[in-house]
């Protein structure tokens, strides 16, 4: 009798653990969805990619769950499944994140042609906004639809000033921020505005000629960070081809897995410090 009540205990036991396992996954699933899809919405629509951001979580998940599994069969080592994983957690981020840097950058590089044909339009007589529609029609590629979107935006009842205010905070650029500081100085207090954006545009054309410069004098910097960062990983592939029953260890105990995670973290920290020297804000 003894044995059938505790057997009865244990399934019941049991049972509630597995029942409260399941609602907290499904809780927790539920919340990262919830915080992906409505991040992952965002970036995207800032980017101008229209896509369902709950197509992007469920790829996302997909990746999650075959991805580690090849890696173990392929590996035999529960590591680099694990690592595996962190890394397609992160993934989407860090493409998002590449993403905007790429279209901030390609706005910038159009925003002093992008200035002269304004003040072009506008020394001609047209007004502001008739100037932006003119670059609006005659151009394209991101800085062509950010002006647009002001457009929109003013055609639907915002003033100009709040519209150059939103473009401010979808961009986030330093020179982003002072076209639109010079055009909202220059609605109120008055002034030849297109005179102002013809100066800005030549002083943005000379900030990107001394970027390019810089960049050019700190690529041999970057360089040697690259070489230096994958010296160790080329080391373990030679001692990999050459003596590899000495090094197969590495790969398979839990020694081997912890000088494998210190090396990374010495890389990713050793990427920050580089990448902090070599970058120099004009």
């Amino acid at each position: 009798m003894e044995f059938y009540i505790v057997l009865a205990l244990l399934f019941v036991g049991l049972t509630t653990v597995i029942w409260a396992l399941m609602s907290f996954s499904s809780q927790g699933l539920e919340r990262y969805q919830e915080s992906f899809t409505e991040k992952a919405d965002s970036s995207l629509q800032a980017l101008f990619l229209f896509v369902d951001a709950r197509r992007v979580f469920t790829v996302n998940i997909l990746f999650l769950l075959i991805v580690p599994v090849i890696v173990y069969l392929v590996t035999g080592a529960i590591f680099y499944a694990v690592l595996a994983i962190l890394l397609l957690l992160f993934l989407p981020k860090i493409l998002l994140k590449r993403m905007e840097a790429k279209r901030r950058r390609q706005i910038n590089e159009a925003l002093p042609d992008a200035l002269a044909q304004i003040a072009g339009a506008m020394s001609a007589g047209a007004t502001f906004p008739s100037a932006l529609e003119i670059l609006v029609g005659e151009t394209s590629g991101p800085i062509s639809q950010e002006f647009s979107l002001v457009l929109k935006e003013q055609r639907l009842g915002a003033t100009m000033g709040n519209a150059l205010e939103s473009l401010g905070e979808r961009v986030q650029t330093e020179e982003m921020d002072l076209v639109i500081t010079a055009a909202q100085i220059a609605n109120e207090v008055g002034g030849n505005l297109s005179g102002i954006f013809e100066r800005l545009s030549v002083t943005l054309r000379r900030k990107m000629e001394m970027e390019g410069k810089i960049k050019s004098l700190t690529s041999q910097g970057v360089l040697q960070g690259w070489v230096v960062g994958l010296l160790p990983f080329g080391i373990i592939a030679a001692l990999y081809v050459v003596d590899r029953e000495n090094i197969e260890p590495i790969f398979h105990n839990l020694l081997g897995w912890i000088f494998l995670a210190v090396i990374l973290l010495n890389e990713l920290l050793g990427g920050m410090l580089i990448r902090k020297i070599v970058s120099i804000d004009v």
